[in-house]
């Protein structure tokens, strides 16, 4: 254990698989927006506003999907979309998203392939289905046929693809589309993420640093277990996984931490004289 600083800190939390248990084997029927963070997590988040640290949700949920629950939380901000959205209360202050061509490119060899795939906004998520099929396999997802039906407003604004790691050959059709125009990410199981060149958590968690007038990384804390969590333990000073954390993650920790089940953060915020 270290000794407590007086400067404050600035903490990231990946969701699912940290804050909120998560199979990534079995999404089939899951309700995302019901996460109830523990009351040891609850009451850790006060105890860390109180001391004066800032914590941010930094995860791969799209806006619509960061539950009352976390909310709850009262975070200092929230890095979604992988690191592709920056939300300081309650407002939108930085969003990248793929280019429309590439978004409808996408799609049409998606379609093409008659797979199924889930494209991902802040104010909806769209389920491209087969044609024919009109169900999607996660609850409150759109089903889709087609990239024009994804647009709100008149605009293609999608942030990151999710897609079955058994599809994405399929789907790249050996011409190095995949590798040209996206970041793949294995976040468990059978499932990848797609999202915009150049983006991932680790450019979240620098854009909050920066909103927050802060240089450097010093009494940074990132706090995850999947794939896309490496570009956030990456880019701050102390890295913790959790005890469920995929190897890969744990091999580039400072510390590992109990498992989600058995309230990790909390255990590691206590192990850094944070709360």
């Amino acid at each position: 254990m270290i000794d407590a600083c007086p400067e404050s800190a600035v903490l990231f939390f990946d969701v699912d698989g940290t804050l909120a248990s998560f199979d990534p084997d079995d999404m089939t029927d899951k309700d995302f927006n019901a996460v109830h963070p523990s009351k040891s997590v609850i009451d850790a988040f006060g105890r860390l506003r109180n001391a004066g640290h800032r914590a941010f949700i930094c995860t791969g949920r799209p806006l619509w999907l960061i539950a009352d629950g976390l909310r709850a939380l009262n975070p200092a901000g929230i890095v979604a979309m992988a690191g592709a959205t920056l939300e300081v209360e309650g407002r939108v202050v930085h969003e990248d998203c793929f280019d429309e061509d590439i978004v409808e490119e996408l799609a049409r060899r998606m379609a093409a392939a008659g797979i199924e795939a889930f494209f991902e906004t802040n104010v909806a998520t769209f389920a491209l289905e087969p044609a024919g099929v009109e169900q999607s396999s996660l609850i409150g997802t759109s089903v889709v046929h087609s990239a024009e039906e994804m647009r709100v407003d008149g605009s293609l604004r999608v942030g990151k693809v999710g897609i079955v790691a058994s599809d994405l050959a399929r789907v790249a059709n050996d011409d190095g589309f995949i590798d040209r125009e996206f970041e793949l990410c294995n976040t468990g199981g059978q499932n990848r993420e797609l999202s915009p060149k150049g983006i991932d958590k680790g450019v979240g968690v620098a854009r909050a640093l920066e909103y927050l007038g802060r240089t450097g990384n010093a009494r940074t804390f990132g706090f995850g277990d999947s794939g896309n969590d490496l570009g956030m333990l990456a880019a701050v000073e102390t890295a913790v996984a959790m005890g469920n954390a995929m190897p890969e993650v744990k091999a580039v920790a400072d510390y590992v931490t109990d498992d989600v089940a058995h309230d990790g953060t909390v255990t590691a915020m206590r192990h850094f004289g944070l709360i």
